[in-house]
C-alpha cells in the first residue's frame, strides 16, 4: 500500500508565473512598433485576463493557507 502524502500546490509559484505572463503581455502591448492584428490583440487581452484571474486566485489560496483539497 502506498501511504505517500498528496503533493501540496505551490500557490506562490503559480502567482509568480501569472504575474510574469501579465507583465510580459503588457510589455508586448506597450512596446509594439506596429498595430497587431485583431486576432492577436484579442489573444493578448485573453492572456492578460487569465493571468490576472490565476494570480488573484493563487494569492487568495495563499492567504487562506489552502492546499487545494476542497
Amino acid at each position: 500500500m502506498d501511504t505517500a502524502k498528496p503533493k501540496k500546490k505551490n500557490w506562490g509559484l503559480q502567482a509568480a508565473l501569472c504575474a510574469g505572463v501579465v507583465a510580459w503581455q503588457v510589455y508586448e502591448l506597450a512596446t509594439a512598433t506596429e498595430a497587431p492584428s485583431s486576432a492577436m490583440l484579442t489573444l493578448q487581452y485573453i492572456l492578460i485576463a487569465c493571468g490576472m484571474v490565476g494570480g488573484v486566485g493563487a494569492l487568495i489560496m495563499m492567504a487562506r493557507g489552502g492546499d487545494g483539497q476542497g
